[in-house]
């Protein structure tokens, strides 16, 4: 087997990133145009709740989700998710969500979640559907207890920025996890995910290769995708 370079993942942008170290998985709304894939730019397509509009509205955005599910580059579904502190109904959030694990499990796409305040209803659905499909938080803040309890089901964990904010959950919970639960993300901030990996290598006390080699394997383990070019 060749001497691989193990890139950089971020696992969550919104951004355009040429760095040729880096693999993206690039948030695109659902109806937007998703570009063709030049071996390092993934993309993930889902329904916020931020966004949701009326049902009749949102099934026409969940027929683009399915759409976006069937390009072969767009590796996940989301962000989506649940969050109590915004104004969207909670049920029609509730229901949205529900329709995107659908469409995750029929396309065997991993899904990208956004959750604000409602770690208990999101462990409530994910019981009762019991996705095969691995579901990673993103921008992750939960605090040790609850991050315990997510971290005993088949959850995974991506962090940003609330990993350079002193007195964040965040921190505690990173220290906290296995290697084999995390991922590292840009999200909307333009600072090159490599600064993240080298502060997460600071708290966990090990260095930067090894948590690239960690990210690089979680990746290829739940996409069951290994890059020929590295």
């Amino acid at each position: 087997m060749k001497n691989i370079l193990i890139p950089y993942i971020d696992i969550h942008t919104h951004s355009l990133n040429l760095d040729e170290e880096t693999i993206t998985i690039r948030n695109i709304s659902p109806g937007l145009e998703i570009a063709a894939f030049s071996g390092r730019n993934f993309f993930s397509s889902g329904l916020h709740p931020w966004h949701l509009k009326l049902p009749e509205e949102n099934n026409i955005l969940l027929a683009s989700v399915q759409t976006a599910a069937e390009i072969d580059h767009v590796i996940f579904i989301g962000e989506t998710g649940l969050d109590k502190r915004c104004s969207t109904d909670f049920e029609e959030q509730k229901r949205i969500f529900e329709a995107q694990i659908i469409i995750a499990e029929e396309n065997s796409k991993p899904m990208i979640i956004h959750c604000i305040r409602a770690y208990n209803e999101l462990l409530e659905i994910h019981k009762k559907m019991n996705p095969r499909m691995t579901w990673i938080f993103h921008a992750y803040n939960g605090n040790l207890e609850m991050t315990r309890k997510l971290a005993a089901e088949n959850f995974m964990f991506s962090f940003g920025e609330y990993l350079f904010l002193r007195g964040a959950k965040a921190v505690e919970s990173f220290k906290y996890l296995p290697l084999n639960k995390i991922f590292f993300e840009t999200d909307e901030n333009r600072d090159n995910v490599k600064q993240m990996y080298i502060h997460g290598s600071i708290l966990k006390k090990i260095s930067v290769e090894e948590l690239k080699k960690a990210a690089w394997d979680n990746f290829n383990r739940i996409e069951n995708k290994l890059l020929n070019q590295f």
